[in-house]
């Protein structure tokens, strides 16, 4: 028994020292545990039993887990009691923006966008209607750009396109103004309004032959056209090209006996030698005849009368 004795002060020491960390004395042969300076307050009376004591008339096979548990015990006797504070009360979580806002607007939404489309005409009169609304503020600028813009959607919008040039045209952009005409001439060469605008606009810069070129291009209906035969008639006769203004002044004199015409054919025949006279005469009687065309021709038969003869000069 001593022997046994022995053996569980030395397996005691051994387990606690190593297990523990707590220090193990022996003191008279008796086994004493120093707890640690945090649970010595706290350390009940019968932990500092001997542990000698307690073993006593032990089968030694029961020491190891007897020893186990009641160190277990102790320890967690000495060990300080964690404060009991109160249950935090329960906060409920605060709905995000984004569901509030979802739960706001959770009823049934539906947007229906339906594309409206401008017929070319709509486009056409809104362009046009907001480049009027540009002048009408004296914006200039903007009047172009809006039909420019019209331009760019409908290429083909002759009267808009005439528009713009005639535009052009009176603040002085003479390029600018040809540009647009010319590409008008280009996409439709047989419109008779681009090629009669431009050849005016040629015929103020006295530039006659290119004036004349634009117009032989193209030949419509003289009765639909008798504007656009008029001035090819004059830009042939200032051209030198007597003999062509002449018989276009015979087309044109076949559907209105106009003052002016008669005039520039008694011209073109005048310059070729040829008699004047009647041509003269139908101008004298004209009502529409300008102030100085009217004393030049009155002058001219004069000359005519008082010689006899064909006035060449």
């Amino acid at each position: 028994m001593a022997l046994c004795a022995k053996a569980a002060k030395h397996f005691a020491a051994k387990y606690v020292s190593a297990k523990y960390g707590a220090a193990i004395l022996l003191v008279a042969g008796s086994l004493l545990q120093l707890p640690s300076a945090q649970a010595q307050d706290e350390t009940a009376v019968e932990e500092n039993v001997p542990w000698t004591d307690l073993m006593v008339n032990l089968p030694e096979a029961e020491m190891d887990a007897f020893a186990a548990d009641y160190l277990q015990q102790s320890l967690q006797q000495a060990a300080p009691k964690p404060l009991a504070l109160p249950p935090l009360p329960q906060v409920q979580p605060q709905a995000s923006p984004v569901a509030v806002s979802k739960a706001r607007h959770s009823g049934p939404s539906k947007l229906d966008f339906s594309e409206v489309v401008l017929s070319r005409a709509d486009w056409l009169n809104e362009k046009n209607r907001q480049a009027d609304a540009a002048l009408a503020n004296n914006n200039w600028p903007l009047a172009e750009l809006q039909l420019a813009q019209a331009l760019g959607e409908y290429p083909d919008a002759h009267d808009t396109r005439l528009r713009l040039a005639a535009m052009l045209y009176g603040r002085g952009a003479l390029g600018q103004t040809n540009d647009v005409l010319q590409q008008g001439i280009d996409l439709a060469p047989t419109y008779v309004g681009f090629r009669l605008t431009l050849s005016r606009i040629l015929a103020e810069q006295e530039r006659f032959v290119a004036a004349l070129h634009q117009l032989n291009q193209v030949n419509p209906s003289v009765v639909e056209h008798l504007d656009y035969y008029s001035l090819k008639a004059d830009m042939a006769r200032r051209s030198g090209q007597c003999q062509q203004a002449i018989d276009t002044y015979q087309q044109l004199l076949a559907h209105s006996r106009v003052g002016a015409w008669w005039l520039g054919l008694g011209l073109c025949q005048r310059e070729l030698g040829q008699d004047f006279s009647t041509a003269f005469y139908q101008a004298q009687a004209s009502a529409d005849l300008g102030a100085a065309s009217q004393r030049f021709v009155e002058q001219q038969l004069n000359l005519l009368g008082k010689n006899g003869q064909t006035q060449t000069h």
